[in-house]
């Protein structure tokens, strides 16, 4: 039976609060949209029950920070693991480009200091005089002298005459002696003491004492006298009262070194003993005597030379044939030296000619019927710059009027063209598609420094293409090993995260585990595990990654190898943190009813402490690891930028701002650094957001 709701009486509370409803309730509109009808906030049939997750993945997706950084990371892992595989080029590949570059071709060199040629049958020439040519040289200019006589500092003093045959030619000479004899004609006799009146001799004498009274008379003058038909000499002896006695030979004794020279020559030496000099039969002979009736023979053959100092340099016409040899440069110093034309050498006639353009003169050979151009002399030196005299002689001619003209204008620079063969990017001539040279115009470029002209010359060569430019091929440029910065950026972003999650993995491992039995079992377990705690946190950090790195440089360790090396020391490094953390979380939940029902359910410690323990510190656990992760990636980033973390081929963030660390380089390559740097930041950055937004979605605290 209805009610009658007219009647006061007949109206319960519960109808008040449907009234209070229907009241209250919002304005809506008559005419709802659609077919979806409107509710009000309070209405039973909105009250839904959600679930944990879902409610922290609703907190999470409020978050406008957290999505950007969960948008940043879901671009972060698509660039650096799906990029990989899309882009054409490995993080390896290097890559090559053909260019102009301006190389070292040659040097021109003005000599002015004097070079020695030594002659093959000259006897050694003591340093102190054969090093100090120039000097001598140097003195005959100043003095205005065409020869110089000077002696080596050896004991015999060796005599030598610098001669000038003309500015650019000096010769060494000195006398040919030769020892061919030694004559005597005083012999050693006997000793004599006047103090204790003692005669000391081998030889037998009839009267003793009379030849003893014969020298002391003799003593101290005429020092001679005669006995038995000899005559005898005496000289002062080594001590005070002593003196030696010579028994004088009327014929001499002479000592050949070769054949006897005859009777004519001996004649001639007995009757020249006070002589330094005397000739026979147009022969020059040179006496010395050590003043005791040695005398000592040498002929004096004449004056040769022994050396030849000059400026001069010889360039060959022919730069295929052989090289000039010493000997031929020795006969075309005599030559020139002296103005002979023609002279000889090995069989071959030359005569000299002077050059009317420069005033050079022209070696030529003239066996044949028609003279040959051998070399010109120079008192330049352009050769190759590796010192290989392989240009011709139109091009040396070249330089020398562009070194005229450098002087003759005073300036450093020069740049001229030449008509020669080009080369390849291997430094080989060029060849056509019949093997011939192929010949065209080549630039020079030529800068004094000091006394020495280098020679540069643009040549196109296959290179690697070292700091590219951003271009369609290489939308980032390439890097200091010619390989594209794109690609590695992808791979090295790979790394990076990829060592992020394993080193936090690691430390959530080993955090979980020891915080998980210090905070359950408690008392002495969990004071040794938190002063192991505090060791781990008083360790240096960097310090030991340093001095790691740098042992594993000098072990030469493989860059797959050491990565995980660092990866493991980063993430028992970073343990201590988390342990810490996860002891305090079970502290407090190790008391409440759950874990008493789990204890008189008679279920293990390790199964408490994991199954149902740790689970519930999971939130923070994961709000923990988001957040470090961007310090991970710093810190490895770190490494690398100083040269311990990832080598080379391997690409890391880090590793690639390394490779552009100097100042220059920064403002030259920002297509490199900027776009990593970027990276890096972003990363960090997005794991940041990511870890505030799950922090704020998993506090119990926060408001619907």
């Amino acid at each position: 039976m209805k009610r009658d709701m007219t009647k006061l009486e007949n109206i319960k509370e519960e109808d008040l609060n449907d009234v209070n409803k229907v009241n209250n309730a919002p304005e809506i509109d008559e005419k709802p949209p659609g077919d979806i009808p409107q509710q009000a906030l309070d209405d039973t049939r909105r009250v839904k029950i959600i679930s944990p997750g879902l409610l922290v993945a609703k907190r999470f997706f409020r978050n406008k920070l957290a999505i950007v950084g969960l948008s940043l990371l879901i671009f972060m892992f698509g660039f650096c693991f799906l990029g990989g595989w899309i882009i054409p080029y490995n993080q390896k590949e290097v890559f090559y480009k053909y260019d102009f570059i301006l190389f070292d071709y040659g040097t021109a060199t003005e000599r002015v200091s004097y070079e020695n040629y030594l002659l093959p049958d000259s006897p050694e020439i003591h340093y102190s005089v054969r090093h100090r040519m120039n000097t001598y040289i140097s003195q005959m200019g100043e003095s205005s002298l065409t020869e110089l006589a000077v002696t080596d500092t050896t004991e015999d003093a060796n005599a030598y005459i610098v001669r000038k045959l003309n500015d650019e030619i000096f010769t060494l000479n000195y006398e040919d002696i030769e020892q061919v004899a030694t004559y005597q004609n005083q012999l050693f006799f006997a000793d004599y003491d006047t103090q204790t009146d003692t005669l000391s001799t081998e030889e037998v004498i009839g009267n003793e004492t009379l030849f003893k009274s014969l020298i002391s008379a003799a003593i101290p003058a005429p020092m001679t006298f005669s006995y038995s038909g000899d005559d005898f000499l005496i000289r002062k002896g080594s001590t005070k009262n002593g003196y030696k006695v010579y028994k004088e030979l009327a014929d001499g004794v002479f000592e050949y070194g070769g054949d006897p020279l005859g009777s004519e020559f001996e004649n001639a030496l007995k009757s020249n003993l006070t002589n330094e000099s005397f000739l026979v039969s147009g022969r020059t002979f040179i006496l010395s005597s050590d003043g005791l009736g040695t005398y000592t023979i040498s002929e004096d053959f004449g004056e040769k030379v022994s050396l030849f100092s000059s400026t001069l340099v010889f360039d060959r016409y022919d730069i295929e044939g052989p090289d000039i040899s010493s000997a031929f440069k020795l006969a075309a110093f005599d030559a020139i030296g002296n103005n002979i034309t023609p002279f000889s050498f090995e069989g071959k006639t030359y005569s000299l000619e002077t050059d009317l353009d420069d005033g050079r003169i022209i070696i030529s050979d003239t066996s044949e019927t028609d003279p040959v151009p051998y070399v010109k002399t120079n008192t330049f030196v352009v050769r190759r710059y590796n010192g290989e005299d392989s240009l011709s002689m139109d091009f040396k001619q070249k330089v020398n009027i562009a070194v005229d003209e450098m002087k003759d204008n005073s300036i450093t620079k020069t740049d001229f063209t030449y008509y020669m063969e080009l080369l390849d990017e291997e430094g080989n001539p060029q060849l056509d598609e019949e093997g011939a040279p192929v010949y065209g115009e080549s630039a020079f470029i030529m800068e004094r420094k000091l006394d020495n002209f280098v020679l540069r010359n643009y040549q196109e060569k296959y290179l690697i293409d070292i700091y590219g430019a951003p271009s369609s091929q290489h939308l980032l440029g390439t890097d200091s090993n010619g390989m594209d910065v794109l690609t590695r950026m992808m791979y090295g972003g790979r790394i990076s995260l990829i060592i992020g999650f394993v080193v936090i993995f690691l430390s959530i491992f080993l955090g979980v585990i020891m915080g998980g039995i210090a905070g359950y079992f408690g008392k002495w377990i969990d004071n040794l595990i938190m002063r192991l705690v505090d060791i781990f946190y008083c360790i240096p950090t960097m310090p030991i990654l340093i001095i790691m790195g740098a042992l594993f440089d000098s072990l030469r360790i493989d860059p797959y190898v050491r990565i995980m090396y660092l990866m493991i020391m980063l993430g028992v490094l970073g343990w201590s943190g988390i342990a810490r953390l996860v002891r305090g979380q079970i502290l407090s939940l190790r008391e409440q009813e759950f874990m008493l029902a789990t204890e008189a359910t008679g279920l293990k410690a390790s199964r408490r402490i994991f199954r149902h323990l740790v689970p519930n510190v999971m939130p923070q656990l994961i709000v923990n690891a988001t957040m470090g992760l961007g310090g991970i990636i710093l810190t490895e980033s770190t490494l690398s930028f100083l040269g311990l973390g990832a080598k080379y081929p391997l690409a890391t963030w880090g590793a690639m701002i390394n490779s552009v660390s100097t100042a220059s380089a920064m403002v030259a390559y920002t297509y490199i650094w900027i776009p990593v740097g970027l990276l890096i930041c972003l990363t960090v950055i997005a794991f940041n957001f990511v870890g505030d937004g799950l922090r704020d979605a998993f506090d119990p605290k926060m408001k619907r």
